[in-house]
């Protein structure tokens, strides 16, 4: 730490200087060495707070701006190097301390350290960049390209088609055009699929030049899947140039069904390229799309039922929504699953899953694939059961008996539901175990004595269930978090490994282990109190299965239940996490209902129903957060006179953020209501730019609660501000050639190994060691 003694000295030797310059000098040294030991936040705090206080000080000026580059250089390799890398935060601390170095190269032109500290910041940034880049020329970012580009096209030729239908078929040119332009898109998409083709097998080549011996396992698995990804993209361009001539020869019908075929084909070509819970997770998605599209199709809108109480569909169906087509739909996506599930079968069954769960496992890796497998065994019951009801469901949509088929959707998601939720970790099975509570409470309240009696104690029967099966669960998740905690206490005692030939590495702070054992220990705490309260929901849920058996009152025990498991959820989940939640959700169920705003009538009420849904459950989000605000405000009031916790907002903040989340609710219930009105009206001329209005100004009244939860960093003021976008626009400038060129990343990489080569030798750089 040459530099920053320097820097001290320095000051120091002028603080006898009177007024404002000797409490900013003061501060900055304070800053300084907080550097020194490390405590970045800290040394950020002082050290802005010195550069504000500056003044016409222009040697204070130089060495704060010169620090701060350190501090938020510091801070971004931390945030780089962590035990989950966030490159995105690592890259924008390097791009403000490569403004912070800027503002100090501006003033002293001729200081090397900071010239060289520059020109280090800046190869980092574009490393980063070059490392958040790599995956968008990659096989799987393309394919996941071209069947967006593909979707966007079947949704065309089903407008076109829906056209011609609405005109009776009488003027079939009237499509001409549009049919024209769709044919001339699949041109381009079946060249990328070729193009696609030969990625792969590049791919494949690059792997077989190496002996079978060297090759990986995961290079082994990756010849297989890439060698289905060829087969299923070169069926996809089969399908692709059928439905381009379809679409060239005006057929609009049969280009739909080409368009969609060659769609699913796509889609199983990048389902390849997947592990099997997201393939899973993409199933549960179309399959709930294709039943928001039976629903629609069987007219249980509100339709009449006919003689064989089947529901009557709407007079004016599209023709990819008729039965025969619906199960084609449903037919491709059980071959898709039937995929996963003897992959998954495949696995168990393999020599590496061939380890006794109960033998002793001391390798943690292996011991996570011991839990894998369990979880997979545990899971695959429920892919057989998804894989049946898609098939009982493809039968009864091929007899028209739409009613059957719905039901045996619903089976198909509870299914799917289930096996995924094998795989989910702590915060997300509380989550599911909190949203089927909540459920449970209204079922057994006023709001489920409107449903008919029999579905609502399926509907109760079915969420107690689940509740009850997941308890077990949350056991062992809070068991394994036990247990990663022991490991790190262990690891806090024992020295740092070291490299054979590597300098010796200087003894940890103290200070910095003490601190870290006790963090460690409060989540120790927490993790008891959490067993503590799982243990009571446990016990809650056999009492509400008793009380239903016993034919006694049940709500009682279920909002028991309820409360310990709100309790469990709060120490896992933040306001603020909901919150940030609550703003992208909201967004997405914005710009969903964008595209809907543009679609016909056939588009709207097949989808509008899931879209109230999504936006009333937006509504209730938004209550609760608001409520929890209030809370907080009244209990940090409560305590004035006390200082609060650091970083923590104040009464005054969280009373400001409660009302505007509240102010988010009352737009959230205006965009409901266009959407309820439009869903009910069922016609496309009632237009949804209300709904749009108010969905844009919750989201920014809930950015609006964010900011004042979360204020910018102290000194960040719009001067600053500008001059990082300068600074960062400059960088840019500089940076296109190494850019073209595509080796900045190695660049840099060799520029710090060099550097840290020098770093070991006597007499090196200082300007380094700051580092």
């Amino acid at each position: 730490m040459i530099r920053l003694f320097i820097s001290v000295l320095l000051l120091v030797g002028l603080a006898s200087c009177g007024g404002e310059r000797r409490e900013a000098r003061a501060t900055f040294n304070n800053g300084v060495s907080a550097l020194a030991k490390g405590e970045l936040e800290q040394a950020e705090k002082l050290l802005l707070e010195a550069r504000d206080k500056a003044g016409m000080d222009p040697d204070l000026q130089f060495r704060a701006a010169y620090n701060l580059g350190l501090v938020y250089a510091a801070q971004s390799e931390k945030a780089k190097g962590g035990e989950e890398p966030d490159l995105e935060k690592a890259l924008s601390l390097a791009q403000t301390a490569a403004m912070w170095f800027g503002d100090a190269s501006h003033q002293h032109e001729d200081d090397k350290d900071t010239t060289t500290n520059l020109a280090i910041v800046r190869a980092r940034i574009q490393a980063i960049s070059d490392e958040l880049r790599k995956g968008e020329g990659s096989l799987e970012a393309r394919l996941d390209a071209l069947i967006g580009e593909q979707r966007a096209v079947l949704d065309d030729a089903r407008d076109a088609w829906a056209a011609i239908k609405e005109t009776g078929g009488s003027d079939p040119l009237a499509q001409q055009a549009a049919m024209a332009n769709l044919a001339d898109r699949e041109r381009g998409i079946v060249a990328e699929a070729g193009t696609l083709t030969d990625l792969a097998a590049d791919e494949i080549d690059a792997i077989g030049k190496k002996a079978e011996d060297q090759r990986s396992q995961e290079e082994k698995s990756r010849v297989v899947q890439l060698k289905n990804v060829d087969l299923l993209l070169l069926d996809a361009r089969g399908r692709i140039s059928e439905a381009r001539r379809k679409l060239q020869d005006l057929a609009a019908e049969d280009g739909v069904a080409r368009a969609e075929a060659a769609l699913i084909a796509l889609k199983r070509a990048r389902e390849q390229l997947l592990d099997p819970i997201t393939r899973l997770r993409g199933l549960a998605q179309d399959e709930l799309a294709l039943l928001q599209e039976t629903a629609y199709a069987g007219g249980s809108t509100g339709a009449l039922l006919d003689a064989k109480h089947e529901p009557k569909a709407p007079d004016q169906l599209p023709g990819w929504m008729a039965p025969d087509k619906l199960a084609e739909r449903q037919s491709g996506l059980r071959d898709r699953l039937e995929e996963v599930r003897a992959g998954l079968q495949a696995f168990i069954e393999s020599p590496q899953a061939a380890i006794d769960p109960r033998a002793g496992v001391v390798d943690p890796e292996a011991g996570k694939q011991v839990k894998l497998i369990e979880r997979i065994k545990v899971a695959l019951p429920s892919v057989a059961d998804a894989s049946a009801a898609m098939e009982r469901a493809r039968a009864a949509l091929g007899e028209k008996k739409l009613t059957a088929g719905i039901e045996e959707e619903r089976a198909v998601l509870v299914a799917l539901s289930k096996a995924i939720e094998q795989f989910a970790n702590l915060k997300q099975t509380i989550e599911l175990a909190h949203n089927d509570q909540q459920a449970l409470i209204k079922l057994l309240g006023e709001e489920g004595a409107q449903l008919p009696t029999a579905d609502r104690a399926k509907e109760t029967r079915d969420a107690l269930a689940r509740n009850v099966a997941r308890m077990p669960r949350l056991k062992e998740l809070l068991a394994e978090e036990v247990t990663a905690l022991a490991q790190k206490k262990q690891q806090l005692d024992q020295p740092p490994p070291t490299q054979p030939g590597a300098p010796a590495q200087p003894p940890p702070d103290p200070k910095q282990i003490e601190a870290a054992k006790q963090e460690l220990a409060q989540q120790e705490q927490m993790l008891a109190q959490a067993e503590v309260l799982r243990g009571q929901a446990e016990t809650a849920l056999a009492a509400l299965e008793k009380a239903i058996a016993a034919n006694q009152d049940p709500l009682t025990p279920a909002k028991d239940g309820g409360t310990k498991i709100v309790e469990l959820r709060k120490l896992f989940f933040s306001v603020i996490e909901h919150l940030q939640q609550l703003v992208i959700d909201q967004g997405e169920t914005r710009d969903q209902s964008s595209v809907l705003n543009n679609e016909d009538q056939f588009a709207r009420e097949a989808k509008l129903p899931g879209l109230v849904g999504r936006q009333d459950g937006h509504g209730e989000m938004a209550k609760a957060i608001a409520e929890a605000l209030a809370a907080q405000a009244d209990a940090a009031g409560k305590q004035q006179g006390q200082p609060p916790q650091p970083g923590a907002p104040d009464a005054k903040a969280l009373a400001g953020a409660a009302n505007e989340v509240r102010l988010a609710h009352g737009e959230m219930l205006d965009a409901s209501g266009t959407l309820t009105k439009a869903r009910d009206t069922k016609t496309s001329s009632e237009r949804l730019d209300p709904a749009l209005d108010s969905q844009a100004k919750a989201i920014e009244h809930l950015k609006a609660a964010l900011a004042l939860l979360q204020p910018p960093q102290n000194g960040k003021d719009k001067k600053q501000q500008q001059q990082q976008d300068q600074s960062d626009a400059d960088q840019q400038q500089q940076q296109k050639p190494q850019q073209q060129s595509g080796g900045a990343g190695q660049r840099a990489r060799d520029e710090d190994a060099k550097r840290q080569r020098e770093k070991r030798r006597p007499g090196s750089d200082p300007a380094e060691k700051d580092w």
